[in-house]
């Protein structure tokens, strides 16, 4: 009876499987580092390389090379979403999670360009979208001739161009727009595992039953 049950949820934790995937949920690459990246103006940090999908070809940089202001820049033909500062300056526009990272992006006065500033600091103090929060950079990048839509997660400090970059996403069907925060579905073989420990978990209980 027992068995017959878990065959039965096995057979229905399979099926939900399949439907995810038609509805192509585990298509979302996400990198999440052992530790997180950390950024500053101090040497060693000022200037770390991201490589978004592990080819040992760097996407994009988060550079505070020049002490008074943070930036992410993107490499070669790649974009970062921005929108313009009151002065004419790009400052990286921090999205929020649902957000979408698309080729026309649908925030209001918002723009691909080459890079965005997350902070500037001087002696008088602080400014920035970024001072003191969490949020996702939308993202453009190309691999070989096709290009990608993703997200990264930065923390910058509440007083200082510095902070850490927390993981990262990106869709892997090229032109494919993605959710600011999406990450992948449980996979079919995280059911079938689970499914296989219930399996033996039952099996077990009968036993001491019998026993």
């Amino acid at each position: 009876m027992w068995q017959q049950t878990v065959c039965r949820l096995f057979v229905l934790a399979l099926a939900m499987a399949s439907a995810s995937a038609a509805f192509a949920q585990g298509t979302i690459r996400y990198v999440k580092p052992q530790i997180p990246i950390s950024f500053g103006p101090v040497p060693g940090f000022d200037y770390q390389l991201l490589d978004l999908n592990g080819d040992n070809l760097p996407d994009f940089v988060i550079d505070t090379s020049l002490l008074i202001t943070s930036n992410l820049r993107a490499l070669g033909s790649n974009r970062v979403l921005t929108s313009y500062n009151w002065d004419g300056g790009l400052l990286l526009q921090p999205l929020s999670a649902t957000d979408i990272v698309s080729p026309q992006p649908l925030l209001a006065h918002t723009y691909w360009n080459s890079y965005g500033a997350l902070s500037a600091c001087s002696t008088i103090g602080c400014l920035g979208p970024w001072l003191g929060m969490t949020a996702y950079a939308g993202v453009e990048f190309r691999i070989g001739e096709d290009v990608y839509y993703g997200w990264i997660r930065i923390n910058n400090f509440a007083n200082v161009n510095a902070g850490s970059v927390l993981d990262w996403a990106y869709e892997t069907r090229p032109g494919v727009p993605i959710l600011a925060g999406a990450v992948p579905e449980p996979s079919a073989l995280a059911l079938l595992v689970g499914g296989g420990v219930l399996m033996v978990w039952f099996r077990r209980k009968r036993n001491e039953r019998r026993g």
